[in-house]
């Protein structure tokens, strides 16, 4: 079988000798077909003139102004950055490149992986927003139940929320198979929902439908766009009934306002004791305005403990009690929300009610599969039982469901901390220098660098990795690294502390 090559919107068939935009053909030469052929399936290497005209035009005398003109041509098609010329040495095709060799080894992997983007609006009604994010989140917890799939996180999927890239870029970067895409309209008095499943590295559209309801009508919409999308990915599943799965969202507006504030404050500040206090100011005030908002409540009573067991807070009866009301308030009202349980869980065992902390998680997971977090935070709290190896395996699944998450760095330091305990000092400074690339302001993956350079007996390059940590948060002590990494890298980092004072 012949391979096929995809780079930005394009498509190159090499048995039909076509080249497709979007699937619509673009009509070239044959001599300029050869040419981008010869271009694209060498793409990882320079060519020099001389191999491309023994290549496009073997057996003929032709001059090398003919490259200028080919050249020429096929940026005007592909746009003028996808061919590089370079001195003295030739051309180089510069745009990604995937082949169906490539997507066919994809999807011989275990589990075919899917990624639901955010709906697109196409109205300028406020609503409609709410109901986009609702319909993403439903679509993804349904598909999250179909057998030997695996669905990334919303919080992947919206990174790409207002991207200009590609959907193969997008694919490439998510390592997907399939994507659902949506978006939302008013048409009338209706409400018209488009949604298509397309495979993600070459846009075939393997099935499309239109739906359409009242407003009023929101979650039979919902229902009814979940039915469409199963129907085609596992047929067997609409002969059972599909419940419906809600979404709390605050009543009002400006607590859910609140709520978005805390995220932001954590996107615009990461781990850090800034990004920590102002997340929990923005949840504190969502919550004066609507104690019943489980979301925030749940969130809350997570950013506390973490908090508290990082040294930013005071190990005190008061903030103990404050962050498990608010987990224990979280599950009363909304544990049917996946989101909400793999909060409140975490916070749970973060609080040292393991067991309740648990029970809670697991629930999550039934309800969401794909739940990032609660996968994570499950296997870290297998992790702090001593099943290490398990819980790592588990939290690993984890980041891979959500490779674009914006707590990966949180999770990568964590992470490190357990290799460290299961004396993998290796990887441990491998994904220490993960979490430093994804959140250099959170100064305990510097910390966790330390302590695995100096298990390592690299001194050095430990000294430098506190210097760095102790320049992002100047009031960091001894004994907030013996809080959150434990008494024996203290004591070690206690020695390189004194060494450098």
């Amino acid at each position: 079988m012949s391979p096929s090559y995809f780079f930005s919107h394009f498509e190159l068939r090499t048995g039909e000798r076509i080249l497709l935009r979007q699937g619509e053909i673009v009509h070239l030469g044959p001599r300029t077909f050869d040419f981008l052929l010869c271009l694209v399936s060498n793409h990882q290497r320079v060519l020099s003139k001389d191999e491309i005209l023994q290549t496009v035009w073997p057996g003929v005398v032709v001059e090398e102004n003919n490259l200028t003109v080919q050249t020429s041509a096929l940026r005007k098609v592909l746009g003028s950055q996808a061919i590089a010329t370079l001195t003295g040495r030739g051309y180089q095709f510069s745009l990604p490149v995937k082949s169906t060799a490539d997507v066919q080894v994809a999807s011989q992997s275990k589990h075919p992986t899917i990624a639901v983007m955010p709906f697109k609006i196409l109205g300028e009604q406020f609503d409609l927003r709410f109901l986009a994010e609702g319909l993403l989140e439903d679509v993804i917890a349904l598909l999250a139940r179909v057998p030997g799939f695996l669905i990334i996180s919303q919080a992947s999927t919206q990174m790409f929320q207002h991207s200009e890239a590609s959907l193969g870029e997008i694919a490439e970067q998510l390592q997907v198979q399939y994507a659902v895409l949506g978006s939302i309209r008013p048409v009338g008095n209706l409400i018209r929902v488009n949604v298509q499943l397309a495979n993600a590295h070459t846009g075939q559209v393997f099935w499309s439908g239109r739906f359409e309801s009242s407003p009023q009508d929101g979650h039979d919409l919902q229902e009814d766009i979940a039915r469409g999308v199963l129907s085609e990915l596992e047929p067997e599943l609409i002969k059972a009934e599909i419940a419906h799965i809600r979404r709390q969202r605050p009543h009002n507006l400006d607590a859910w306002a609140h709520y978005q504030e805390a995220m932001g404050a954590l996107g615009q500040h990461g781990w850090s004791e800034t990004g920590l206090r102002n997340a929990r100011h923005q949840l504190e005030n969502s919550l004066e305005i609507d104690r019943d908002f489980g979301l925030a409540q749940a969130h809350f009573a997570l950013l506390t403990a973490l908090s508290r067991n990082i040294g930013l807070l005071p190990h005190s009866d008061e903030v103990q009690a404050n962050a498990l009301n608010a987990a224990q308030k979280a599950i009363e009202l909304d544990s049917g929300n996946s989101e909400v349980m793999g909060y409140a869980g975490c916070a749970l065992c973060d609080l040292g009610q393991t067991r309740q902390g648990l029970t809670t998680l697991q629930a999550a997971l039934r309800l969401n599969p794909s739940n990032a977090q609660a996968q994570v935070a499950h296997g870290a709290a297998l992790a702090m039982m001593n099943e290490l190896e398990k819980g790592i395996a588990q939290m690993r699944l984890g980041m891979r469901i959500s490779p674009k998450d914006r707590r990966l760095g949180f999770w990568l330091w964590v992470l490190s901390c357990f290799l460290l305990r299961a004396d993998r000092p290796h990887e441990a400074l491998e994904e220490a220098q993960k979490a430093v690339q994804h959140d250099t302001r959170f100064h305990l993956a510097h910390v966790a660098q330390a302590a695995a350079f100096d298990t390592l007996g690299n001194a050095e390059c430990a000294q430098h990795a506190l210097t760095q940590a102790r320049t992002v948060r100047p009031e960091l002590t001894i004994e907030e690294i013996a809080q959150s990494h434990g008494k024996k890298i203290a004591a070690r980092i206690s020695a390189l502390w004194q060494a450098k004072a």
